[in-house]
């Protein structure tokens, strides 16, 4: 299983490759294998497809904002153990 900073790491990568020119589809497939939701991938495949840069953004940073949010709750979850564990 990916962890979230690896998913981040992956997706932070692949926003990398689309800012930087002309990029290879299955590079940025393989990028993000395993790492996007079926919502998300339907944005990036559908952008694939059409060569639509904005719709391939959409379902990338939908996925690194998901990720972003579970790191945020990991942390919280963490410290919320930490206070209950010292009461």
């Amino acid at each position: 299983m990916t962890t979230p900073e690896e998913a981040i790491t992956r997706l932070s990568n692949a926003l990398a490759m689309m800012g930087a020119g002309p990029f290879d589809k299955e590079a940025l497939r393989s990028l993000l294998k395993d790492v996007v939701d079926e919502k998300h991938s339907h944005y990036i495949e559908q952008g694939l497809i059409s060569n639509d840069k904005s719709m391939i953004m959409h379902g990338i940073v939908g996925s690194l904002s998901h990720y972003e949010a579970e790191k945020s709750k990991e942390k919280l979850d963490k410290k919320f153990e930490t206070i209950t564990e010292d009461d």
